[in-house]
């Protein structure tokens, strides 16, 4: 399945060769099952993984889910992992620790090469980013804008803080992730991240509390770990049905003034234009995609 950047509420994490897991999630809801290849794998496991990695990412595919791979960020390891990873059924790559745009080019011509090889459409794989050094985060802009692959791009909380030398709590990730934001919108692709450290997943009111702020500040969806933090995300990153009441009455208001030559107009005493009609579509798309 192609993967739909504007269906991208709930990013699972989950050990590449836990079968249990797999079978979980396959029951479960998540948009983006993510196959974990870098750190749910240890160095002694890695070459075994690989080998059966392709009929995991089959299972998946033939229950017609988005399956993800997150591949190793070591250029010995990645290069191993494409290898390993690109065939039909694949619909993106998260790139974990992305230090520069030049690392994302330098696998979008790779990836096109093993497409091309293995008659795949070339540029069926998207890429998914986390920026989780200081050095990511200095080259924001140029990583958002780097290929056409690229969907989305979020923090890694808990690597960030740690690169930083620092905790991974609402007040020091609030800078870095309204980074990540502003870079994203400015690109076009689609801003991952909430004000909160990715392993609490019992706390269930804690997390529900931070992902309601972070759609708020404008994300749109976010990486996970568990089950519990999947239905959170799936249900407050979904549009409301007052928002979309209110999308539905702007796009007619609209396309009767579209009739009139007139392109900026009030609908409740508040200015509609280009902007507002444009946020008004993307509402009501997610909201099509809703399950």
């Amino acid at each position: 399945m192609t993967l739909d950047p504007d269906f991208c509420r709930s990013l699972m994490f989950l050990p590449a060769d836990n079968e249990r897991f797999r079978n979980s999630a396959l029951r479960g809801s998540a948009d983006i099952i993510i196959l974990d290849l870098e750190d749910a794998i240890p160095a002694s496991k890695k070459d075994r993984v690989r080998d059966g990695i392709q009929s995991a990412i089959h299972d998946i595919a033939e229950a017609n889910r988005i399956c993800a791979v997150r591949i190793n960020s070591g250029l010995r390891l990645l290069g191993k992992d494409l290898e390993a990873v690109i065939c039909p059924g694949l619909s993106a790559l998260t790139i974990p620790k992305v230090p520069s745009a030049e690392l994302l080019k330098m696998i979008d011509e790779t990836v096109s090469d093993l497409e091309s090889e293995r008659d795949i459409p070339v540029g069926n794989i998207r890429l998914i980013a986390q920026i989780e050094t200081a050095t990511g985060l200095q080259n924001i802009n140029d990583i958002a804008r780097s290929t056409p692959r690229l969907a989305a791009i979020g923090i890694g909380s808990e690597d960030l803080a740690a690169d930083l030398g620092s905790q991974a709590e609402k007040e020091i990730l609030y800078y870095p992730s309204m980074q990540v934001l502003i870079a994203a919108r400015s690109a076009g692709i689609v801003p991952l991240g909430y004000l909160g450290s990715i392993t609490v997943y019992n706390e269930t009111d804690t997390y529900r509390g931070w992902i309601q702020q972070a759609r708020k500040f404008g994300f749109e969806g976010a990486f996970c770990i568990h089950p519990r933090q999947v239905e959170i995300l799936n249900e407050e990153f979904l549009p409301s049905a007052d928002e979309v009441a209110e999308a539905e009455t702007l796009i007619k208001a609209f396309e009767a003034h579209k009739e009139k030559g007139i392109g900026a107009f009030t609908v409740d005493d508040r200015m509609v234009d280009a902007p507002v009609i444009d946020r008004a579509r993307r509402i009501l798309k997610r909201n099509h995609n809703r399950r």
